[in-house]
């Protein structure tokens, strides 16, 4: 009788190692097939879910968002970064960063304006575009002037070289 209890103990231990060996397997067999389904959605792997979507416009509309206290904006050439989201539909919703970097040409009257309410200091920008080209300057900065001007909310700096003002700007 004490051997048959035993063998039936020996045998439920087998199983369990055995079902145990068999769950590990099967959960190493799936994380693998859904890292790699993850992965080869996108060729470049994880750098492309970093890449941001990039857009271009001229749309003065967009400087009284951005600058609701710049005067004198005549044109603008920018490009609008956006980093996070989804776009896929089967994604599940993610934070949503922008950057928005270009050139806005002000008349005249308002760079004169503005360089004489503001003490601006020699300054080389880093910055780089990907969708517009870079215009050389001698680029002046005003922390004050920025900060008028930037609407609230956005983080970043502007500079001023004669009547053209060069932004980076983000929500980051």
């Amino acid at each position: 009788m004490k051997e048959e209890h035993i063998a039936k103990v020996g045998n439920s231990k087998k199983s369990f190692i055995m079902i145990y060996v068999l769950l590990v397997l099967m959960i190493c067999i799936t994380g693998c097939t859904v890292r790699g389904k993850i992965s080869n959605n996108d060729s470049s792997g994880e750098e492309a879910s970093m890449k941001p979507s990039i857009s271009t416009t001229t749309n003065l509309e967009v400087v009284v968002k951005l600058f609701p206290n710049l005067e004198g904006a005549e044109t603008i050439e920018m490009e609008q970064l956006k980093y996070g989201g989804s776009s896929s539909p089967r994604s599940l919703p993610a934070p949503v960063d922008y950057q928005y970097r270009g050139y806005i040409t002000l008349t005249e009257e308002a760079s004169t304006k503005y360089t004489q309410n503001y003490i601006f200091t020699d300054a080389e920008p880093k910055i780089s575009f990907e969708a517009i080209k870079e215009r050389k300057g001698q680029w002046k900065y005003s922390y004050d002037f920025q900060k008028e001007i930037i609407k609230s909310g956005l983080v970043g700096d502007v500079w001023l070289d004669g009547n053209t003002l060069l932004f980076s700007i983000g929500t980051m």
